[in-house]
């Protein structure tokens, strides 16, 4: 084990120095979020697919990354429809860090799906962009945050079986029991070609924009989207609906509103050459610094006006 993950951090530290990327800013550079990366796509966890009985390596690694944090994860165990007759086992890791301040907030929820397409015969799909990427930006933000002050619950759940049918938020989100603000969800953050990362808001969600629009983080142009529609219209892609494309809308079906954070879908997007070393890691780094920078300013202090 500690030799494997040696490698790991070593492939991490050589994809900042030869990978096609943008200018680094030194102070974006962690180790710890290309560790993530790199070992989520690693051919060791075989694409990470769903509906094994039970949690998959994958998913072990979240759970012990947050266990770590002092975040109370667990598994949340569910079902699926697999075919007419059949049924698959899916695992979601759920986690939290609790308000530490004298008046709290309505907590918020971050999600982000961990599971890909997995292996077929020799093909092996990393999925490092969908969704490596959103899923190792969660467990940076989440070491964030065990430092910080909070002024309201922070939810976490890496979601299993998004790529089935959302199937994993769907359960999540249908059987939270706390009342929450809204869900920020992060799904494809390392697209090569884009210097773009757009924050979607659910429809007639209006709330926090003037904060998101004050953040800057270098070569990253943050764009805020209104509408799926309208996500359509910058990425040219008309046959995905955004408002539908990932764990958000699950949580929008509940009466939850959502920020999306994305970049839109790449070349490599369900392919074997989904990789990290087909991500550029300068502004990958600065996207996930910049939607830090913003859930940062969500916990120092009260800011919403009902609690």
């Amino acid at each position: 084990m500690a030799s494997h993950l040696f490698k790991i951090a070593c492939a991490a530290l050589l994809l900042i120095s030869t990978a096609p990327q943008a200018k680094l800013n030194e102070q974006l550079v962690d180790s710890e979020l290309l560790v993530d990366l790199q070992t989520l796509s690693s051919a060791r966890h075989q694409g990470r697919k769903s509906g094994a009985k039970t949690p998959n390596l994958s998913a072990q690694y979240i759970f012990n990354t947050f266990a770590k944090l002092g975040a109370n994860p667990e598994y949340q165990h569910f079902t699926f429809r697999a075919g007419i007759f059949s049924k698959d086992a899916g695992h979601n890791v759920t986690a939290s860090l609790p308000c530490s301040q004298a008046r709290c907030d309505k907590p918020i929820v971050i999600s982000a799906h961990y599971d890909h397409l997995g292996t077929t015969g020799q093909k092996h799909y990393p999925g490092a962009n969908d969704n490596a990427s959103g899923t190792a930006a969660m467990l940076y933000i989440a070491r964030q945050l065990a430092k910080t002050s909070r002024s309201r619950d922070i939810l976490f759940v890496a979601t299993d079986a998004e790529e089935r049918g959302l199937h994993g938020a769907k359960y999540y989100a249908k059987h939270l029991t706390q009342t929450v603000k809204f869900n920020i969800n992060l799904d494809m953050l390392g697209v090569n070609r884009s210097n773009r990362l757009f924050a979607l808001f659910s429809p007639g969600f209006k709330e926090y924009k003037a904060q998101l629009k004050a953040l800057t983080r270098d070569p990253i142009k943050l764009t805020l989207i209104s509408s799926g529609r309208q996500l359509e219209r910058y990425t040219k892609n008309p046959r995905i609906n955004w408002h539908k494309a990932s764990d958000h809308y699950a949580f929008y079906r509940q009466g939850i509103p959502y920020i999306y954070f994305g970049m839109g879908e790449d070349k490599h997007h369900h392919t074997t050459k989904d990789t990290p070393e087909n991500m550029d890691m300068g502004k990958y780094q600065a996207s996930v610094a910049l939607i830090n920078d913003f859930i940062l300013s969500l916990t120092r202090s009260p800011l919403d006006s009902t609690s």
